[in-house]
């Protein structure tokens, strides 16, 4: 329970076992109370702990290696009441994959989301870039990420540090990544001061000729944005495939 225990009552938390954000310090302690006695990995090392400090704002991320795995962790903390508390975490496999079936529970609205403030800033920054993405450039996400941006997905064997490092990252990946539909799921945010996490869920859908849905992956995105001058920045990427699972073999 000792995530619980440095949590903020509004920490909004994600892994490998949740089909959607865990919100709330409540909702985290019910989750965590399933693993009390199941789990015995000790862990063996803490690989590349990279902190960004913004005034009552943190941002920790760094590799867990354990016996028989290794995990990408991203936690961000706020100072709330002169005491340093977990607003935000998210885990995942390093080189997770798909599982053969998801459930991903969704709500459906009636009319499209509407957003206010900051929070509509970020997603058009975000619909922008995943637009260009989803027709094979991958470039717009470079043009409102930081020089030192850091980044996790399901591909990347270790953190990506800088932009220099994740535009040949993306080189790699240009032209080569096409899907029809995209859909942003239920943006939350949280913000303190200069620094700004907004979390998400995410569909990227492949369609069959007539129209009928072939292919979909459900992802977690963690966007930590962090101000420069007057301008909002991806300062750290987390995608992972919700209920990612270690690859075969």
């Amino acid at each position: 329970m000792g995530w619980a225990q440095i949590s903020g009552e509004s920490v909004i938390y994600i892994d490998l076992c949740s089909s959607s954000p865990l919100i709330g310090s409540i909702e985290l302690r019910r989750h965590l109370n399933w693993f009390i006695g199941k789990t015995h990995s000790p862990r063996k090392a803490v690989l590349k702990p990279r902190i960004v400090l913004k005034e009552d704002a943190a941002l920790l991320t760094y590799m867990a290696v354990f016996n028989d795995e290794s995990w990408n962790v991203t936690s961000v903390y706020f100072r709330q009441d002169n005491d340093w508390k977990l607003v935000h975490g998210h885990r995942s496999l390093v080189n997770h994959t798909q599982p053969a079936a998801t459930e991903v529970p969704l709500l459906v609205k009636n009319g499209g989301q509407s957003f206010e403030g900051l929070i509509q800033d970020l997603m058009i920054l975000e619909s922008g870039a995943m637009e260009r993405w989803r027709k094979g450039d991958p470039w717009g996400f470079i043009e409102i990420s930081a020089p030192d941006v850091t980044y996790f997905d399901t591909g990347t064997r270790q953190r990506i540090d800088g932009r220099k490092a994740l535009e040949a990252e993306y080189a790699l990946r240009e032209g080569k990544i096409f899907y029809d539909v995209m859909d942003f799921i239920d943006p939350l945010l949280l913000v303190q001061q200069d620094m700004a996490v907004l979390v998400y869920r995410f569909l990227s859908t492949w369609l069959n000729p007539d129209g009928s849905v072939a292919r979909r992956v459900p992802w977690s995105c963690t966007e930590v944005y962090v101000k420069y001058d007057d301008r909002w920045l991806i300062n750290h990427t987390h995608w992972s495939i919700i209920q990612g699972v270690r690859p075969q073999g």
